[in-house]
C-alpha cells in the first residue's frame, strides 16, 4: 500500500496530474469506439488485443485515466499474488520483494503504459509451465495478442506433446482476437507494417555509439521523432537498425538451437533440464537478447524485464541471480536521470552485461553433465568407505 501509493501520488492524483501516455490511449478509444476502425499513424504499433484492453477503462468508474491506472493497480496486485503463490512453493519469497520495491523505482511507467498486462500474464503462464499445457498456451497466447514479446514463453515448454498443445491453445487464442478485431475495428495486422519501419531508437543498446560520442564532443546526436519515439536520424543508424532486424532473427534461432540440445540431453538421461527452473531462466535469457538486439528500448520495456527477474529469483535457480540483479540496477537507472547520455549509457551496458552473463550460464548449463541416479545411488559415500 505504501509502495503503491508513493507511485499514485507521483501521477498527481492528489495535485498536478500527469497522465502521460495514458491520453493517447484515452484519444484511441475513443477512436476504436466511435470511428470502429483501429487507429491510424505511425505511433499505433499494437497488436489488436491492445485495443481491447484500451477500452476496459472506459467501462470503469470516474475519469478514463482513474481506471486506466485502477486496472494496471490491479495487475500489479495479481502479479505479487502469482509471486507470492510461487514463493510458497520454493520457500523463497526474493522475487516478491523485487516486485514489491522494484516496480516504483520505474516511477509512473508501470501505470501509465499497458505493459503490466502482458508481464503479469506472462508470469500466469511461467507459473503453470510444465503442468497445463492449454493453460500456458492460452496465456502465452493472450499476452502476445496484446505486446508480442510473450510468444517466446513457448521456447520454455522442451516437451514436444506438451509443446504443441500449447502452441496450438495459443495459436488459437490469438487468432480469436485478431478475429474479433477484424470483425469491429477492420484490418488486425496494421501495426505489422508500422513497426518493420522503426528505426533506432536512442535508448537502445545498439546506441551506445552515438552516446559514447556524444559524452566525449559534448554535442548530442542527430534525432527527430519517428514512430512516436526519438530515433538517432542518421544513415549510419538506421543501417544499424536495419542489422539489428536480421540479429533478432538470428536470436530465435539460436533460441531454437538450444531448445532442440536440451530436448536431446534431457532425452539422453539429463533429466534435471527438465526442471521449470531451466525453462524459466531460458525464457528469461531469451527476453533479454532480443531487448539488447531490438531497435527500440523504451523505458517501460524494463517492466517486462523486472517481471521476469522477478519470477527467477522467486522460483529458478541461482545461477541467474546475478543477471537479475543487474536487470534492478538497470530498473534504477532508468529513471534515475532520464535522457541522459552517461546515464543511458551506463543503464544499457548493465543490459548487456546482463545478457552475457545470462547467455553464458544457459551454455554452461547444457554442457555441465549430470550424474545418473544409478551411478549416484551406487557410489558410496566418503563416509562410508572410510
Amino acid at each position: 500500500m505504501l509502495t503503491r501509493g508513493l507511485v499514485v501520488a507521483d501521477v498527481g492524483f492528489w495535485g498536478d496530474l500527469h497522465l502521460q501516455d495514458v491520453n493517447n490511449y484515452d484519444v484511441w478509444s475513443h477512436y476504436l469506439t466511435t470511428q470502429h476502425a483501429i487507429p491510424g499513424g505511425e505511433s499505433w504499433q499494437y497488436p489488436p488485443g491492445a485495443a481491447f484492453l484500451m477500452l476496459l477503462p472506459r467501462l470503469g468508474p470516474g475519469t478514463y485515466g482513474e481506471s486506466f491506472v485502477g486496472l494496471m493497480l490491479l495487475f500489479d496486485l495479481a502479479g505479487l499474488g502469482l509471486l507470492a503463490s510461487m514463493g510458497r512453493r520454493s520457500g523463497n519469497y526474493t522475487g516478491v520483494w523485487v516486485w514489491l520495491l522494484g516496480m516504483p523505482l520505474l516511477g509512473t511507467f508501470a501505470v501509465l503504459r499497458f505493459d503490466l498486462v502482458p508481464a503479469v500474464i506472462g508470469i500466469a503462464a511461467l507459473v503453470v509451465i510444465h503442468r497445463r499445457p492449454n493453460w500456458f498456451g492460452a496465456l502465452v497466447g493472450l499476452g502476445a495478442s496484446i505486446k508480442i514479446w510473450p510468444i517466446v514463453l513457448l521456447f520454455g515448454e522442451w516437451d514436444k506433446r506438451r509443446l504443441l498443445r500449447a502452441a496450438a491453445t495459443a495459436l488459437a487464442v490469438i487468432g480469436l482476437v485478431f478475429l474479433i478485431s477484424a470483425v469491429a475495428f477492420g484490418d488486425p495486422a496494421s501495426f505489422l507494417g508500422e513497426q518493420s519501419g522503426r528505426g533506432l531508437q536512442e535508448e537502445a543498446v545498439a546506441s551506445m555509439p552515438w552516446h559514447l560520442e556524444a559524452i566525449v564532443t559534448g554535442e548530442a546526436p542527430h534525432r527527430a521523432i519517428r514512430f512516436g519515439a526519438w530515433e538517432i536520424a542518421t544513415d549510419n543508424a538506421d543501417a544499424v537498425a536495419g542489422l539489428l532486424k536480421w540479429l533478432s532473427v538470428l536470436v530465435l534461432g539460436v533460441a531454437a538451437a538450444w531448445w532442440w540440445f536440451r530436448a536431446k540431453a534431457i532425452r539422453a538421461g539429463q533429466t534435471h533440464l527438465g526442471d521449470a527452473a531451466v525453462s524459466r531462466d531460458f525464457v528469461f535469457t531469451v527476453v533479454l537478447l532480443l531487448v539488447v538486439t531490438s531497435r527500440v528500448l523504451s523505458p517501460q520495456f524494463m517492466v517486462w524485464l523486472l517481471g521476469l527477474s522477478a519470477v527467477v529469483l522467486t522460483a529458478g535457480t541461482t545461477q541467474l541471480a546475478r543477471p537479475a540483479w543487474l536487470v534492478l540496477g538497470a530498473t534504477v537507472l532508468t529513471t534515475a536521470l532520464f535522457k541522459s547520455s552517461e546515464l543511458i549509457v551506463l543503464r544499457d551496458v548493465a543490459l548487456l552485461a546482463a545478457t552475457i552473463d545470462a547467455s553464458w550460464a544457459m551454455i554452461a548449463v547444457l554442457r555441465r553433465p549430470a550424474i545418473p541416479a544409478a551411478t549416484a545411488a551406487s557410489t558410496p559415500s566418503p563416509l562410508l568407505r572410510a
